[in-house]
């Protein structure tokens, strides 16, 4: 009995294997070449794959929209190209949860043979999911074996993907998490680790870290993640992509499986995740103004998005964050910012001001945060590993604390919640301190500072990413440079560290730069808005990006 759990383990994985055709499976040779080719999996991929879906798997959202609808693609080509991209990708890095090959490809054969003469809003495009979304005849299994192989009924499946379904979407993939989805590192005992497709050497972080692995080497032109300390951002921004973390409300979570479920103090929201900000806008957009999930989600609430809308008031304001006061910013990070200040600066009526809310209120909101995480001394996380005897993941080991620790008291977690409202109102009242003219209408600060590599996930700080779910802010993760070492091979200097959290955060640093293998590894910051305005957020950093681009 003692190791059953090892033979579940195997036949969940088996079970997922048996889905790749026979034709897309790669021999052990191909895979290593592909994994030690560290910075070119997205390429090597390329080279498995003829033109015909390359052109395909290298276009945007928008793009196979409109080839789809001028009939120069069919629907199943474009299933059939992102099914053995994903395919191959999973052999590589170990991406997938869920396969659902044949029944996309199935999808795909009767839209084209039945197409109406008005085209739903995402006909025949392949979306991703995090497998958190429950899709009927597949598991949820949240990375626990104690939830493998209990398909999903119907009634079951969650009210985003029954939207994407009536929009034309074609839903192939659900893609890895870690355990409890509690962890920046995507590794579970049931499916094994992930590997960061921008360089196989490094994390792809978490928890959507299979929906930032696949989107990163290009197998999905969007999919879905959620964020309840950082799961959207944190993988977009360690593979290059826009991430948005919504305000809640917006995006529908109903019937979606997680953990926690009732905790609304900091809630878990889905988001989309892509590699182009027009797509991102298009499906905020259409979450908006087509699927209006409000009249079905007791949850979420009607919200304005328009992704035509560019318009800018005039003296417009950008917050700019260096730091938080506890942990200092790699000198990436700072370059990346100051950039996008001198950029800002640039534009006639846009203007950067200085955002440096109070440290004490800085290091507060990260602890209240962690004190949220640990309200139930990682009890539920032990009972899923308990069920079936599977041993605790290392990651959730911080999350699972010893026999003494007692979960909260209803009155110990009110107090909780009093004390969250508190520090939201006091940043509150910093952004109220500024005249009205000098209030920004977004705030540009750091998010991951740096990449990580397995097993060092305690290395990476979450403190300028767990602060923005506390005070549920809509925040985008954008791209807004890489690496290149002539410029950012730079190491700080341990001896001006803040505290011994900071000096931790520079050793790490340091032994990265010395390591000397983050060349072009996407440099990413966080746009965020302090008046909850999701659409203001996407506007401004597709704006950002092509001033960026245009300064080049």
């Amino acid at each position: 009995m003692t190791n059953c759990w090892k033979e579940l383990v195997e036949k969940k994985r088996n079970q997922l294997y048996n889905k790749i055709p026979a034709g897309w499976r790669l021999d052990e040779e191909t895979i290593n070449r592909i994994k030690n080719d560290s910075t070119n999996v997205a390429a090597n991929i390329d080279k498995l794959c003829p033109k015909e879906e390359n052109d395909i798997t290298n276009t945007t959202l928008l793009e196979l929209k409109d080839k789809i609808a001028n009939k120069k693609v069919s629907c199943y080509e474009v299933a059939y190209a992102f099914c053995h991209r994903a395919a191959l990708i999973h052999q590589v890095v170990n991406c997938l949860t869920e396969i659902l090959f044949d029944e996309a490809l199935e999808t795909a054969k009767r839209y084209d043979l039945d197409t109406p003469d008005v085209l739903p809003p995402l006909y025949g495009i392949p979306i991703s999911l995090k497998d958190q979304c429950n899709v009927e005849n597949v598991d949820t299994t949240l990375g626990y074996l104690n939830r493998a192989f209990k398909p999903k009924s119907k009634q079951d499946e969650s009210l985003i993907v029954t939207l994407l379904r009536d929009a034309g979407a074609i839903l192939y993939v659900k893609t890895t998490v870690p355990p409890s989805m509690m962890a920046t590192e995507t590794v579970s005992n049931l499916f094994g680790y992930t590997y960061n497709t921008i360089n196989t050497n490094f994390s792809t972080g978490g928890s959507s870290g299979g929906e930032g692995a696949l989107i990163g080497a290009r197998g999905s032109v969007l999919g879905l993640g959620t964020d309840i300390g950082g799961s959207i951002r944190i993988p977009s921004s360690y593979h290059g992509l826009v991430g948005l973390r919504p305000s809640t409300g917006t995006v529908p979570y109903l019937r979606v499986d997680n953990s926690w479920e009732g905790r609304e103090v900091i809630s878990s929201v889905i988001g989309p995740m892509s590699r182009d900000i027009k797509d991102l806008r298009y499906f905020m957009d259409l979450m908006a103004n087509d699927f209006k999930p409000h009249l079905e989600d007791v949850k979420c609430s009607p919200f304005y998005f328009d992704a035509k809308n560019d318009r800018f008031t005039n003296d417009y304001v950008v917050g700019i964050q260096y730091g938080d006061g506890v942990i200092t910013p790699t000198p990436t990070d700072l370059q990346a910012l100051k950039l996008c200040e001198d950029t800002i600066n640039s534009i006639p009526g846009f203007r950067a001001i200085k955002w440096s809310p109070p440290t004490e209120l800085n290091d507060e909101m990260y602890s209240l945060a962690w004190e949220t995480d640990l309200a139930d001394a990682g009890k539920e996380i032990k009972s899923e590993f308990d069920a079936t005897g599977e041993p605790l993941c290392e990651i959730l080991e911080p999350m699972v604390l010893d026999d003494s620790r007692k979960q909260y008291t209803v009155n110990q977690w009110w107090d909780l919640s009093r004390r969250i409202n508190d520090a939201k109102q006091r940043y509150r009242d910093y952004y109220n301190s500024f005249e009205t003219k000098d209030r920004p209408s977004v705030i540009i600060c750091p998010s991951t500072l740096h990449p990580f590599k397995p097993g060092n996930m305690l290395k990476a700080t979450v403190r300028y990413i767990l602060f923005v779910n506390l005070l549920n802010f809509p925040s985008l993760s954008l791209p807004i440079t890489s690496f290149k070492s002539e410029i950012h091979k730079i190491k700080q200097d341990t001896c001006t560290a803040l505290n011994h959290e900071d000096e931790i955060e520079m050793e790490y640093w340091n032994e990265l730069i010395n390591d000397d293998q983050m060349e072009g590894f996407p440099i990413s910051l966080q746009i965020m808005s302090p008046t909850f305005d999701n659409n203001e957020v996407c506007k401004f950093g597709a704006f950002l990006l092509e001033k960026l681009s245009s300064h080049k």
